[in-house]
C-alpha cells in the first residue's frame, strides 16, 4: 500500500481489495486557515447507471396546429421534439438497483423548442408555446 496524494493516508481500494465498479468519495474541508487536509468523509459504494443508459435518444420534428397569440391566425408549425425510446435490453454493468429504474422506465418525447414565429405575413411575430406539452410519454 502507498501514501495516497501525500497525506498520509494508505490507498482504500488497495486496503478494501475493491474492483473498478466501485468508487471513493474523499471530501476536504475549508477553515478560516485555508484547506485543511483531513477526509470528513470516506463514502464507498457502486457507481450507479446514468438515465442516458437505459434511453436512445433521437430528434424528431413533427407538425402541429397551433394560434398565434398576436393575431389569433392558426397554422401548421414544425416543432422539434428529443424523443428518448427505452432500449431493449439493459447494459451488463448494471446492478439491482438499476434494475429496478430499467423495468419503470418508459419511453418519452421532451419538446425542444419554446419559441416559433407566427407564419402570418403582415405579423410574424414570435411567440411562446405555452398550449403544447413540454414532456409526452410515448406507448
Amino acid at each position: 500500500m502507498h501514501d495516497s496524494a501525500g497525506f498520509g493516508l494508505t490507498d482504500p481500494l488497495a486496503r478494501d481489495g475493491l474492483d473498478g465498479t466501485d468508487y471513493i468519495e474523499a471530501v476536504f474541508f475549508l477553515s478560516g486557515h485555508g484547506l485543511e487536509y483531513g477526509i470528513l468523509c470516506l463514502k464507498v459504494g457502486s457507481i450507479a447507471m446514468d438515465e442516458r443508459d437505459f434511453f436512445n435518444e433521437t430528434t424528431e420534428q413533427r407538425k402541429h396546429t397551433l394560434n398565434c397569440p398576436h393575431c389569433g391566425q392558426p397554422g401548421e408549425y414544425t416543432v422539434t421534439w428529443v424523443v428518448r425510446r427505452k432500449r431493449a435490453q439493459l447494459p451488463r454493468q448494471a446492478d439491482e438497483r438499476d434494475k429496478a429504474r430499467f423495468a419503470k422506465a418508459q419511453s418519452y418525447m421532451v419538446r425542444r423548442d419554446d419559441q416559433l414565429g407566427c407564419m402570418n405575413m403582415r405579423c410574424r411575430k414570435r411567440f411562446e408555446i405555452s398550449s403544447l406539452q413540454s414532456l409526452a410519454f410515448i406507448d
